[in-house]
């Protein structure tokens, strides 16, 4: 197992794919605070769970599967050090290394094989492996943000002419995803790579955070933690926006009170029934147990003050 080699300081390839707005988890401003915390001494919070666990310690047993599978020779799943791109500030840890002997590979879904964007590759040379362990049904094209983005920066940085994404699905199923170096992804990479380090030297230069524009409401959450006493005119756009938020909000309630309606007329209809059908509806309004609880008291908590996340917003008169 490798494990993280990479210093949080830099951009890595695993972080990428917040970086590019595409991770489920993690944004922008997230990665750019993490290294920035790197940068001020700070250590960043350990966040290792379960799952992240059972993915370190069936690692090289899905690299020797993939391996297998692919007939490759020479692999090598033990690094000591982080490996760092020749040419701008990009990392990455690798979990896998191998030969694939100059083998013409094609899609072989039976064997769960997939070639990523041709009808078949070329594993010339010594190429990078991915390992990755989910819970989710198996996919025929892995998402973005599961692997793809980072093999390419591994790629890019091994200069190496293949990778293959190792993924098993559900503790069940092992499917291995082939991929070329692309050009666009890796264009895109290093562009993102660049803003990046040009936020970080900005940072070292005047200690000023030059944030990412907020991708979600809870992202300016993060980018705005603490309010001043003090009032700002807003830009003329700022009232099509209230205005926006206060119909969306009155929409919401309109549905809301036209679902509670139709809810209560169905009730009515069913009476003390737990079941009524009506063409192609089935309606259920069944009995539900509980199971008996013992009394809990609820442990005493500091008082402490954060910023609300929704807008309270009102028409002045």
């Amino acid at each position: 197992m490798s494990g993280k080699k990479t210093p949080d300081s830099v951009m890595s390839a695993s972080r990428l794919p917040a970086l590019l707005g595409l991770s489920r988890y993690q944004s922008a401003n997230d990665e750019l605070q993490t290294s920035i915390e790197a940068l001020r001494g700070n250590k960043r919070p350990d966040i290792t769970n379960e799952a992240m666990r059972w993915g370190d310690r069936l690692e090289s047993m899905i690299l020797r599967e993939a391996s297998e599978r692919l007939q490759l020779s020479s692999l090598s799943t033990e690094f000591d050090t982080a490996f760092y791109h020749p040419s701008m500030p990009l990392a990455c840890s690798l979990d896998g290394y191998a030969d694939g002997r100059n083998q013409v590979i094609k899609s072989d879904p039976d064997a769960g094989i997939f070639v990523i964007g041709s009808d078949q590759i070329t594993l010339t040379g010594m190429g990078v492996l991915e390992a990755k362990l989910t819970a989710v049904m198996p996919e025929e094209i892995p998402a973005l943000y599961r692997g793809p983005v980072q093999l390419q920066a591994q790629m890019d940085i091994m200069e190496a002419k293949w990778g293959a994404l190792c993924v098993l699905y559900q503790g069940t199923t092992m499917r291995v995803f082939l991929f070329e170096p692309h050009a666009q992804t890796l264009a895109t990479i290093k562009a993102a790579v660049l803003e990046f380090q040009n936020k970080l030297e900005k940072f070292r230069a005047n200690g000023e955070i030059d944030f990412y524009p907020p991708s979600s409401s809870k992202d300016a959450d993060r980018i705005f933690p603490n309010a001043q006493d003090k009032t700002v005119d807003l830009p003329s756009k700022a009232a099509q926006l209230c205005n926006q938020i206060l119909a969306s909000k009155q929409a919401i309630d309109d549905a809301e009170r036209s679902r509670a309606e139709a809810e209560v007329e169905l009730k009515a209809m069913l009476g003390d029934a737990s079941r009524g059908v009506i063409g192609e509806f089935e309606v259920k309004w069944p009995m539900r147990t509980y199971k008996a609880t013992t009394e809990r008291i609820v442990a005493a908590k500091e008082a402490y003050i954060i910023r609300q996340s929704t807008l309270s917003i009102k028409e002045r008169t």
